[in-house]
């Protein structure tokens, strides 16, 4: 009897050190994000669209640039503003050009998490969405048009077609600070249609700032950038001490 009372004894004591250590931990307050909710914005243009004439034989052209929000370094609101063009000409001669101004609203999140332990960084992972809309005018001339059953041919001109061309974009891609404030980065983009060519009506080869009129397409930029606003002094001052005061509360317990 008396050997099951301390075999009893001994069971309770250690279930109360179990207890009282867990207890201790769920004590442990992690501290709090110190980040600022508004943290500034950049400014990007894209370099990598001055490729696009030599790529495409001289064929099209586009330029580029956007705005992104910097809230509380996780999401990033953006917006990004361009002007492209087309000057294609057929295998039969046929014309097609257009030029015109597009646009392209969305957000960025970061999935880079940071560690307790890691260095203050300013580089970014980022994923998002976008919205984009370009109104335009294009010309399709030169189209030789056959008659098979009563024989000869015609050409027709179709000038000053308008249209307004609306799409989506998934977005991915990474930023890195070159330099103090300064910017580098690229993107991928998966960019679908939502606007449908009128039927009867001639469709444009290619829409600004969405690429030839196929449906979905793929895009790529390469963006130099300047940060406004910098918060590096806050960086600094705030050293990465989180582990630090998990340890000296666990200390203090």
């Amino acid at each position: 009897m008396r050997r099951i009372f301390v075999y009893i004894n001994s069971l309770l004591f250690c279930l109360t050190v179990i207890t009282t250590s867990a207890q201790k931990k769920k004590q442990i307050v992690m501290p709090p994000d110190s980040t600022k909710w508004m943290n500034g914005f950049t400014v990007h243009a894209d370099l990598g669209a001055l490729a696009i004439p030599s790529l495409s034989n001289n064929v099209l052209y586009s330029m580029e640039g956007g705005l992104q929000l910097d809230l509380k370094h996780k999401i990033f609101p953006t917006i990004e503003l361009g002007l492209a063009g087309a000057n294609k000409v057929t295998p039969d001669n046929s014309v097609f050009k257009t030029n015109g101004l597009f646009e392209r609203i969305g957000v960025d999140f970061n999935l880079r998490k940071k560690k307790p332990d890691s260095k203050p960084t300013n580089n970014l992972f980022i994923a998002g969405v976008r919205l984009g809309t370009s109104h335009f005018s294009y010309n399709v001339t030169n189209v030789a048009v056959t008659d098979e059953y009563w024989g000869g041919s015609q050409i027709l001109n179709f000038t000053n077609q308008a249209t307004t061309k609306v799409w989506y974009e998934f977005v991915v891609g990474v930023q890195v600070e070159v330099i103090k404030n300064f910017y580098m980065g690229w993107t991928i983009r998966n960019k679908n249609l939502i606007s449908q060519d009128t039927p009867g009506k001639v469709a444009p080869w290619y829409i600004p700032g969405f690429g030839q009129n196929n449906g979905a397409n793929w895009g790529f930029n390469y963006t130099l950038g300047y940060h406004f606003w910098p918060q590096k002094k806050q960086l600094k001052n705030t050293k990465v001490s989180s582990v630090q005061e998990i340890k000296n509360q666990i200390n203090k317990k």
